[in-house]
């Protein structure tokens, strides 16, 4: 008789019990962002038994630990893409498009700080390769950005220039606004969930008409 099939959604909570069983031992054994000798120490067999399923059954939702430790931040980083894209076809005017796209990268990142520091704060080590660099429009994030404020300035709710160079700098004010009290954690910064709050705030008056 042959096995039943594995379903789309069965598959992605599997796949989201096997993260979550890594970030558990992670934050068990202490292991910082970043710090790859101590992440191969993780056997995918801790990984199983940690989630209480066989190797096997691991191996049936992932391939190996490569496309597991890229699953840790590439997948929730797709969902908070698909979320973005609902809220801006729901929201009701420019303003609101790009107040929703600011308010969801602020938000998956207070909501998410050890995966947002491995996935949008890893700094590459000097010497190691880099990856093709790609256009920044090809990033919804940005281009739904652009799109918005030229949008915004079609109706005249938004002062002129350039949308793709004003994408530039919210998208870099807004990353700094949550990434700067960790990373300077020796001057007294606000919590990133309320300078991030400020941050939006400033930018969006900064180009309302």
């Amino acid at each position: 008789m042959p096995r039943p099939s594995i379903t789309p959604e069965k598959r992605a909570k599997m796949r989201a019990t096997i993260r979550e069983a890594v970030v558990r031992l992670s934050l068990r054994l202490e292991i910082a962002p970043g710090d790859t000798q101590a992440w191969d120490a993780i056997t995918i067999r801790d990984v199983a038994e940690e989630a209480g399923i066989s190797v096997g059954t691991f191996y049936k939702y992932y391939k190996d630990r490569s496309e597991l430790a890229q699953s840790l931040w590439a997948e929730p980083v797709a969902e908070l893409r698909q979320t973005m894209q609902a809220d801006i076809d729901a929201a009701a005017d420019p303003v609101a498009k790009v107040e929703s796209l600011l308010g969801n990268y602020a938000g998956f990142a207070t909501e998410n700080r050890r995966l947002f520091r491995r996935a949008f704060m890893f700094v590459r080590p000097e010497g190691a390769s880099k990856p093709e660099l790609q256009k920044l429009e090809q990033e919804t994030f940005f281009s739904n950005l652009v799109a918005a404020f030229e949008e915004g300035q079609g109706s005249g709710v938004f002062k002129p220039f350039d949308p793709p160079e004003m994408a530039q700098v919210f998208w870099a004010a807004l990353h700094g606004s949550l990434v700067l009290p960790d990373n300077l954690d020796r001057y007294d910064f606000d919590p990133p969930e309320q300078l991030s709050r400020v941050m939006i705030t400033h930018l969006m008056a900064m180009i309302r008409a």
